[in-house]
């Protein structure tokens, strides 16, 4: 066999060893696994581990967990030391193949959010199928486009690094290359069973870690404006998004529906009793809430966005910042801000929209949230269900 159909028979073959091992430990949740399962596995394991070691990759780092798990231990940690193994080496095995995915969107409406949860789908898809991915908004019509084309760049790159430290550079010349379009049915989404669900949103969390870290640029924004404000001083800070504009008089179809401003209030004031935070982060594109809030919680709010837009937009928020010729990339950098720093408060409340999605993957989670359930736009909404005769 040449190197390059090891490499592809230790993907596959690892995939498959993986899988029947989860298959194994989920029939068997109920009842003590017995000592010969384990060994089966670690045989298995072995075997792959020649096909490895042939390749000459990894330092040899995986042979010495692969000794350790061999030593014993505790049974209870076998499954995710040997399923964590299993993952090491399957990626090593990606990086070693080099055989690309580029990630693409062409949809101009969604904005930075949304693209972080698709792109996120579209990474797991990727590496999946041994694929090491890269986000390309080069070559796609999107809200990225003309950020690309002004600083001659991957705009993708200018709030986050590559997955995996490649990008659309000549590293790809005579490999294989697919493409990956439009949006994945496995990633996160703001679907309340998946949002309360401890695995799902630890999968994705991990995911958002590893996969999806900030700028150079961004990271030293978020700190240097994290370092003006009460957070990591020991204050409990109750972190508020509430979505106006575009959003709750454009109703997009089959997106949740908002709360109202005043359930935002009541509720804020609710969390911020209930839990004794001194402060209120606020979240919100729109002048007249953040204007609301201010009324209501004077210097216990805090505020680090700049660019507000009136409460009757007509249009989309990415189209009026064209029409209007705002700092795309600054709006953008300051979004991305506000969500890193929601990620931070004590507490979380507000509408599910895909920011707040991103705020809760990149917490560690809170110690409290309410998400407001609705129903979505145009489907099962109050309005909508009341609309037709009964």
């Amino acid at each position: 066999m040449t190197r390059e159909e090891i490499a592809n028979e230790l993907f596959s073959a690892g995939k498959e060893v993986k899988q029947c091992f989860l298959n194994e430990m989920a029939g068997n949740m109920e009842e003590r696994v017995e000592t010969s399962v384990y060994s089966q596995y670690m045989q298995l394991l072995n075997n792959l581990n020649i096909l490895y070691r042939s390749l000459e990759i990894g330092g040899g780092i995986l042979e010495q967990q692969i000794a350790e798990l061999l030593s014993g231990g505790e049974e209870k940690e076998f499954p995710d030391r040997f399923t964590a193994i299993l993952d090491e080496m399957l990626m090593e095995t990606i990086r070693y193949r080099r055989k690309y995915c580029l990630i693409r969107r062409n949809d101009g409406v969604p904005g930075i959010a949304s693209h972080i949860i698709t792109n996120l789908g579209q990474i797991a898809l990727s590496l999946n199928n041994g694929y090491i991915p890269v986000i390309d908004t080069v070559n796609a019509d999107n809200v990225f486009t003309s950020l690309s084309k002004a600083y001659g760049q991957n705009a993708w790159e200018l709030y986050f690094r590559q997955p995996m430290g490649e990008d659309l550079g000549a590293g790809m010349s005579g490999s294989e290359v697919k493409r990956l379009e439009g949006i994945p049915a496995f990633m996160p989404n703001y679907q309340m069973d998946s949002l309360m669900n401890p695995a799902f949103m630890a999968f994705w969390r991990g995911m958002m870690k590893t996969y999806m870290p900030f700028s150079d640029e961004l990271a030293g924004k978020i700190e240097n404006i994290a370092g003006r404000l009460p957070f990591g001083s020991g204050k409990r800070i109750l972190g508020v998004l509430c979505r106006g504009t575009d959003y709750t008089n454009i109703r997009p179809y089959n997106h949740p529906v908002q709360p109202s401003l005043e359930a935002v209030l009541a509720k804020t004031d609710e969390f911020m009793e209930r839990y004794q935070c001194q402060y209120c982060y606020l979240a919100t594109e729109d002048r007249e809430i953040r204007n609301a809030f201010q009324s209501r919680l004077g210097d216990k709010l805090l505020t680090t966005q700049e660019i507000y837009y009136e409460s009757d937009l007509k249009d989309t928020i990415n189209q009026t910042n064209i029409d209007c010729h705002i700092d795309i990339h600054e709006k953008n950098m300051e979004y991305l801000t506000a969500l890193a720093l929601l990620s931070r408060c004590t507490c979380l409340i507000g509408g599910r929209t895909s920011g707040t999605v991103a705020a809760l993957l990149l917490s560690q989670g809170f110690e409290a949230t309410y998400l407001w359930d609705l129903g979505r736009y145009g489907v099962d909404d109050v309005f909508t269900l009341s609309a037709y005769i009964h």
